[in-house]
């Protein structure tokens, strides 16, 4: 789907067409006043090149509302939740621009906060105290009280969205799963047009960088799959991609019980270089991942098991012990394989 004159990378194949939103654009062009020259430049994860001018400064205005000092002072419990708005528009499309090394258009961002997609954002209300005057971590600013976005999420449950992904992430096209799930539930999918699918991909997840490293992407997560489970009980996993280099977000999602699904070569095209990604999927209500990755995994975990089988008997019989203590040490070993084979077998199957 085009979005600007070009045509990324990932538009080209179909197996990208969940990535509509995304166009090309340098986010210098952004740059509109020439104090924010002066900001500092984004550390994101994301970013193919930390120290590349192609990297955005920090303009959105939550960076002007708190320092580190004051982001520490604030608990993470306080943290208020609550769905994107329309006058969140401007400070989103900020954030999205520091925190991605691409540009989300405008169908993103109006679908974002007009509710034609979910989102929710942590903020932070500054407490009004006498006159104009708000108070955050002890520092008085002169600045008219304001909510501050401190982090978001974004996720897509519409069919049109997770294209050939659905295929990798649970064994079967959308027409399969999806499809058939809805004509036998409401006899009809025009009569109810569209409608939520088998997944529940995310977006987008950022969270500003005074705040980082607090759990605070984690609670978005934890409070996205909570809202799927539920209200949307059809939808069986969540999933994502995820740009290979990206340590720390695939971290954060493996911390989350998210799966390594799948491998795409020269998914992104980022800065003028192409790069890797990574699919992660979380299973919901008893749903795995398709028969393929479970065969895949355990072969895999196999020959892990037998190589550090073989490697643990053949260091137990260099031992200075006599036979008897070899056969002891070496039956032991035996057992402990035996056990953790059955735990994969289990897990897998």
């Amino acid at each position: 789907m085009e979005t600007h004159s070009a045509r990324t990378a990932m538009e080209e194949d179909p197996k990208h067409l969940m990535t509509q939103y995304l166009c090309l654009a340098s986010p210098l062009q952004f740059l509109s006043d020439p104090a924010e020259e002066l900001m500092p430049k984004s550390s994101s994860s994301a970013m193919p090149d930390p120290m590349a001018d192609t990297v955005p400064r920090l303009t959105a205005k939550v960076h002007r509302r708190f320092s580190a000092e004051d982001a520490a002072a604030i608990p993470l419990s306080h943290i208020h939740y609550r769905p994107l708005q329309a006058e969140d528009m401007d400070e989103m499309m900020a954030l999205h621009q520091e925190w991605f090394p691409v540009s989300y258009d405008q169908d993103f961002y109006n679908k974002s906060v007009g509710g034609h997609l979910y989102s929710l954002v942590a903020t932070w209300p500054q407490v009004q105290h006498g006159g104009s005057a708000s108070s955050v971590g002890g520092r008085v600013s002169a600045e008219q009280p304001e909510e501050s976005i401190l982090g978001m999420i974004t996720m897509s449950t519409y069919c049109e969205h997770h294209g050939e992904a659905i295929s990798h992430v649970l064994g079967a096209d959308c027409e399969a799963i999806c499809r058939r799930k809805r004509h036998r539930d409401f006899g009809s999918e025009e009569e109810h047009g569209p409608r939520t699918g088998a997944l529940a991909y995310i977006l987008t997840l950022g969270v500003a960088e005074a705040f980082r490293r607090r759990g605070l992407a984690k609670e978005l997560i934890r409070r996205s799959l909570e809202y799927v489970e539920r209200d949307l009980p059809e939808v069986q996993a969540m999933y994502l991609h995820v740009v290979t280099y990206n340590e720390a977000a695939i971290l954060l999602y493996e911390s989350c019980s998210f799966l390594r699904i799948e491998y795409f070569p020269s998914f992104y095209f980022l800065h003028g270089r192409h790069y890797d990604s990574y699919l992660y999927a979380r299973y919901l209500r008893g749903s795995r991942p398709p028969w393929r990755w479970r065969v895949r995994s355990f072969a895999s975990s196999l020959g892990q098991w037998v190589m550090s089988y073989w490697s643990s008997l053949w260091l137990s019989g260099d031992d200075d012990r006599d036979d008897a203590g070899v056969i002891s040490a070496t039956a032991r070993l035996m057992l402990m394989a035996d056990v953790n084979l059955i735990s994969m077998m289990v897990m897998f199957w």
